[in-house]
């Protein structure tokens, strides 16, 4: 299903949108030269995080190229040289978990018919039980004031219990609001799965209610969350605070933006819709010297791009409310999810028998 709106136009409205009726403590506006220093976006980085938990909500904003008292778009030239690709590493660096921003946007808004440059700072909000911290110190915000976040409100934080999304019932939610065909085709994946014929008798036996309560995906009248994100009907995308979404594109040699697709839920489905779009191109090539024989092989390994995929809708941090992304360049593909990597470092688990504390979805895992 395509989008009339291309993300930039997504990005202009949502900042007149901040600019316009948003008052609060999770977005913050700043003029910003080249020159502003990482550790005071690592300070805003942690208040902006631990106000969003407590406030309830997903994420909140730094908004560079925004002058804060007249909320005017003056832009900004920030790193306008150097990129901001690297800025993610120094961030996780310095806080709690190693946790990052969602995504950093940047955007070009015109003002008297010229373009101002503005960036966008998506953060997200801190984890249930753990405040955000900037190199060991918890930040927050008492109105436009920066400061130490206070001992009650670390308390409130940490006094939250870590839930899992995946198994989190869908208020609104019922069976009505799956779609038939993927029910049915996740029956045939589950037979397939079991590998024994009076397991797929006793699954073609069972109503779809009494199916998706074995699989734990129903609770009592209501579907979960993991339901509906992997056999839901997109037609009731609205039950959610945010519709879930995975985004193929297409990027030219130069960096040009080809092609896009956006891809709705029934998740069952779509790994297959989405791997369909990438170009998995057959090379040739001689093995060695001693034939004239070529052998070919893929550019990619298939089964390789749908574990990463799957991974991906796995693993994803759903309450931030971000999509997933397939950005398919000339000589590779990027999956990119919401959320940060728990354990925080490769390093932490490298080592024999370490296990994370915590796990993202396993419901839908």
């Amino acid at each position: 299903m395509r989008e009339v709106y291309s993300q930039e136009e997504e990005l202009l409205d949502r900042l007149q949108e901040l600019i316009q009726r948003w008052e609060g403590e999770i977005v913050e506006f700043k003029e910003a030269d080249n020159n502003y220093k990482l550790g005071e976006i690592g300070q805003y980085f942690s208040a902006i995080s631990n106000e969003a938990n407590l406030a309830n909500q997903q994420y909140g904003w730094l908004i560079f190229g925004v002058r804060n008292k007249t909320r005017k778009i003056v832009g900004t030239d920030y790193r306008d040289t150097q990129g901001l690709d690297i800025l993610k590493q120094q961030i996780a660096v310095g806080t709690t978990g190693g946790i990052s921003f969602i995504e950093i946007y940047e955007i070009h808004p015109k003002v008297d018919e010229e373009k101002k440059r503005v960036i966008m700072f998506q953060i997200p909000a801190a984890a249930a039980g753990i405040p955000t911290g900037w190199q060991n110190h918890y930040y927050g915000r008492n109105g436009e004031s920066l400061g130490a976040l206070s001992v009650e409100e670390q308390d409130r934080i940490r006094g939250q219990e870590l839930r899992d999304w995946s198994k989190q019932v869908l208020p609104d939610g019922t069976i009505a609001c799956l779609d038939p065909s993927a029910i049915q085709l996740a029956r045939e994946k589950y037979k397939d799965r079991m590998g024994k014929p009076h397991i797929a008798e006793e699954v073609d036996a069972m109503t779809d209610e009494q199916f998706l309560h074995k699989l734990k995906l129903m609770q009592g009248e209501r579907i979960t969350n993991a339901a509906f994100l992997l056999l839901g009907n997109a037609d009731y995308d609205y039950l959610l605070n945010r519709p879930l979404k995975i985004m193929w594109r297409l990027y030219g040699a130069d960096g040009s933006d080809k092609d896009y697709e956006i891809f709705e839920v029934p998740f069952i489905s779509v790994v297959d819709k989405v791997s369909a779009k990438i170009r998995n191109l057959t090379y040739r090539y001689m093995p060695n010297q001693q034939t004239l024989f070529p052998m070919e092989t893929q550019m990619y390994n298939p089964w390789l791009l749908r574990e990463l995929l799957n991974n991906c809708i796995a693993h994803s941090d759903y309450t931030l409310g971000g999509r997933i992304y397939v950005n398919e360049f000339e000589d590779k593909v990027k999956f990119t999810n919401p959320g940060s990597f728990l354990p925080g470092r490769i390093e932490n688990v490298l080592e024999p028998s370490t296990a994370c504390t915590k796990y993202l979805g396993e419901l839908l895992v």
